[in-house]
């Protein structure tokens, strides 16, 4: 089976190299790597260009889009791999990890999607794992599992569609539960496939996060008052742990079964 491996880029030259590398650098299977960029204006095309210039397995496109969704998009109609992996340009891949995603689907054919474990960093700073829980008692509530560990069939695009335009912070959580009602198989991965760094969208604007999260479920035909709960609970949660990240007391969070500390971690 064969990898697109899709990155968006706008403005992207802070982190880009150390993304790109962690995609080139991956060994024992065949992908190519889509960069898709809105236009930007800083260094980032030309870090893709250089790239592009000594390794034919990257193709890139660079024009105005409607935001990061018409992005990812487009990296998906113009994929031709069997499987599709989304890697944002300031996070990284694990060593290793398309390979043992390769080998999930090729042991568990049934397997619509593969997800994985991933690291959050501050900086270059590990803080701790992320591992998922049961994605059938928490999709109606919060976002199941890792975007940048979860790679999907390209068939589920083409069979159900891609990301929601119409969506600024929340379309891979609407993606993830329309292919979870549409009976897509999820299948989990237990070792260390990506790292992400605090700072996007979903960090810094998490009170709008769960506002459009609201709306996409009540859509769905969830119940709006269990989604407001839902909505109350987790914009306390937010304030809560983004006070922790603010004050440095990371500790505390890994009390939570979601975050897990560092020692001890399989890789």
């Amino acid at each position: 089976m064969t990898f697109s491996i899709i990155t968006p880029t706008m403005n992207s030259a802070a982190h880009l190299e150390a993304t790109i590398t962690s995609v080139l650098s991956q060994q024992g299977v065949e992908f190519e790597y889509l960069l898709i960029d809105g236009g930007s204006t800083d260094e980032t095309l030309a870090i893709i260009k250089r790239y592009a210039a000594v390794d034919d397995r990257i193709r890139w496109i660079s024009e105005p889009d409607r935001g990061i969704s018409d992005a990812f998009n487009k990296g998906i109609q113009l994929s031709k791999g069997d499987l599709i992996g989304i890697i944002n340009s300031d996070d990284l891949y694990e060593q290793g990890a398309l390979a043992l995603v390769s080998e999930q689907f090729t042991q568990h054919p049934h397997c619509d999607l593969v997800h994985g474990d991933m690291l959050r960093v501050e900086g270059e700073r590990p803080l701790f794992r992320m591992v998922p829980g049961p994605v059938g008692s928490l999709i109606w509530r919060e976002m199941p599992i890792n975007h940048p560990a979860t790679f999907v069939k390209a068939a589920c695009y083409r069979k159900w569609g891609g990301f929601d335009t119409g969506l600024s912070l929340t379309m891979d959580y609407e993606l993830v539960l329309r292919f979870y009602r549409a009976g897509c198989c999820f299948c989990y991965l237990p070792r260390l496939l990506a790292r992400m760094r605090y700072g996007g969208a979903s960090d810094n604007r998490f009170r709008a996060v769960r506002g459009e999260l609201l709306r996409v479920t009540v859509a769905s035909g969830y119940p709006r008052w269990k989604a407001v709960w839902w909505y109350i609970y987790y914009l306390l949660a937010g304030t809560l742990k983004l006070l922790l990240r603010r004050t440095g007391l990371h500790a505390v969070m890994r009390l939570h079964p979601k975050f897990r500390p560092l020692s001890g971690d399989t890789p």
